[in-house]
């Protein structure tokens, strides 16, 4: 069987073939007793024998991956604005010296705050980076959707803190 289709999709198409093999048993006949059991038993052997020659023609059929699109960043500031920059998906352990050294390549910080938990002090996976306008545009260009302590983080401007 192909080692491509899940399980859980094998496991459907053996059981949805081994149904079909019991009807087909049931409703033709063939001269097979009335007893259910035995009627039973051979449409699944027979919706079992199918299913390998399934699994071959699904695991040939080729699904394009979808491919991330990466979108430009449209930020309208002034180079010498300060933008603040949303940095998510960051792993628990990321501190403000190794995102620095992330961001620094792009041009001077203005500041970092990682978020972090009251209770345990832990971080939350999330933080923001301020730099000024060029530097925070081409930061966030190079670095969305990158790879940082094993992750994928996602930088992007961000939004203004709502105040009510």
């Amino acid at each position: 069987m192909s080692n491509s289709i899940p399980v859980g999709k094998k496991m459907v198409i053996s059981t949805v073939t081994a149904i079909v093999g019991y009807l087909v048993i049931h409703f033709v006949g063939l001269g097979i007793s009335d007893n259910g059991a035995v009627g039973l038993a051979l449409g699944l052997f027979l919706g079992m024998s199918f299913a390998p020659q399934i699994f071959t023609a699904l695991g040939t059929i080729k699904v394009p991956a979808k491919r991330p699109t990466r979108k430009t960043p449209s930020i309208s500031v002034g180079d010498n604005e300060i933008v603040s920059m949303f940095v998510g998906n960051l792993a628990f352990k990321v501190r403000g010296r190794q995102l620095a050294e992330l961001f620094e390549p792009y041009g001077p910080i203005e500041s970092i705050r990682i978020v972090k938990d009251r209770n345990t002090g832990r971080g939350k996976g999330f933080g923001f980076v301020d730099m000024k306008g060029a530097a925070a545009k081409k930061a966030i260009a190079e670095l969305d959707g990158t790879e940082f302590f094993g992750r994928t983080i996602k930088v992007s401007e961000a939004n203004a803190q709502k105040t009510e």
